[in-house]
């Protein structure tokens, strides 16, 4: 049920007008880079991959650039690729906003529809989905959907969640990470899932010949090697990359560990949550930490990417602000919104061009911290008997808010 107080139902609303600013504003923007001639987008490799595939030529250039993506990709931007190219641009970005401001639209509804946390969570998604949506990004699109799967996760909704996380892992393989969390979690998506991967596997040979599938997922293997250590070698917005910045280049034989650690503290963390939270709220906590992990140590990950902590970094605000009443946190969390933000325009006055990918990680690694100290400290208020749930909280300012404006 929605929170249908006056402040609430204003926020709300200010919530929304967030969505609409950024898809007008990019609306406007790519048709002026259109008519210019002067476009800033990744969509001509998603449409030429698709033109490729069904005229059964090579998807990759193996140069770690260009289509980077699951031979599937083509596939499910295949009814984008059929539009006229100025259709096709302004529907693909019209689409990725769309389901990520409908992910957060729903998230917050299970919060109890408080307007106050919608417009936190869609302030803080909005303004880190810039980049991404100007530059057609699916990383937007994968967002939205793994946040309705940790939703169907938390409703016990295992085939919807397999569905879910199966097409975003078709769309972009950063998916893999929530995929596999969710397997060793949750033991009644492992087999759904293996089902799910199996049949994104399968469906290209629905589309191709049988020996050029097989030829171009080979080729996606060797270009994803190619890819990773592109990313190894060069400073990227990751862990790694921002210990560069600070003069400090691991060799891979220490990186693979670190990674290999912190897999395993996320998987850890995220199943001490489903034996303790809510299922809920610990569906929240996998998609949250599985998020921070992608940005920490994927070797490619850039300064956009960070669309995909959004709505994490937004939703620790309106905890902050409007359940925990902790002000330091709650501004601190701005702060890394804004830092995060402005990453290359602040990183650029104190190191060189080619490192300047350091604030957004560096942002990362403290909000990290603070959500696991955030999930000890339910974890603790859920063994002593105090745990409260956010919605409760959420009930409880409706009753404040409503005494206040009799």
């Amino acid at each position: 049920m929605l929170n249908q107080t006056p402040t609430s139902a204003m926020y709300r609303k200010a919530g929304w007008l967030t969505w609409l600013a950024l898809t007008a504003v990019i609306t406007a923007v790519v048709i002026y880079s259109i008519a210019v001639n002067q476009e800033r987008s990744v969509t001509p490799a998603y449409r030429s991959a698709v033109g490729h595939w069904f005229s059964g030529q090579p998807l990759y250039n193996m140069q770690g650039h260009g289509f980077l993506y699951l031979p599937q990709a083509a596939l499910v931007f295949a009814p984008f690729a059929i539009l006229p190219h100025s259709l096709c641009e302004i529907l693909w970005r019209w689409t990725i906003i769309g389901v990520l401001a409908a992910s957060v639209a729903k998230l917050t509804r299970s919060l109890n529809g408080d307007g106050r946390w919608f417009f936190a969570i869609s302030a803080a998604s909005t303004v880190l989905a810039w980049g991404c949506a100007r530059n057609g990004q699916s990383t937007l699109l994968i967002t939205g959907m793994m946040i309705f799967a940790a939703l169907d996760l938390g409703e016990s909704r295992w085939w919807r969640a397999t569905v879910l996380l199966a097409l975003a892992f078709a769309f972009k393989p950063l998916a893999i990470v929530m995929i596999l969390l969710a397997a060793a979690v949750y033991p009644q998506m492992s087999w759904r899932l293996a089902i799910g991967l199996l049949l994104v596997v399968v469906a290209p040979f629905a589309t191709q010949r049988p020996d050029y599938v097989i030829s171009q997922f080979q080729d996606c293997i060797r270009n994803l090697q190619i890819t990773f250590q592109v990313g190894e070698s060069e400073p990227w917005a990751q862990f790694f990359g921002m210990l560069q910045a600070a003069g400090i280049d691991l060799p891979g034989i220490v990186r693979t560990p670190i990674r290999l650690v912190a897999a395993a503290a996320t998987l850890y963390a995220c199943w001490r949550a489903s034996r303790t939270l809510s299922p809920q709220r610990s569906a929240l906590y996998l998609f949250s930490l599985g998020a921070c992990y992608v940005m920490l140590f994927n070797s490619r990950t850039e300064g956009n990417t960070y669309t995909m902590v959004g709505p994490v970094y937004g939703l620790l605000i309106a905890e902050a602000a409007f359940r925990l009443k902790r002000q330091t946190s709650t501004n601190w969390l701005i702060a890394a919104v804004v830092l995060s933000v402005l990453n290359y325009e602040l990183a650029i006055l104190i190191t060189p061009r080619p490192t300047a990918v350091w604030i957004c990680p560096l942002v990362c690694v403290g909000v990290s911290v603070y959500l696991v100290r955030r999930l000890i400290e339910e974890m603790n208020d859920a063994r002593s008997g105090d745990h409260r749930e956010i919605s409760d909280s959420l009930s409880s300012d409706t009753v404040t808010e409503r005494t206040a404006a009799a």
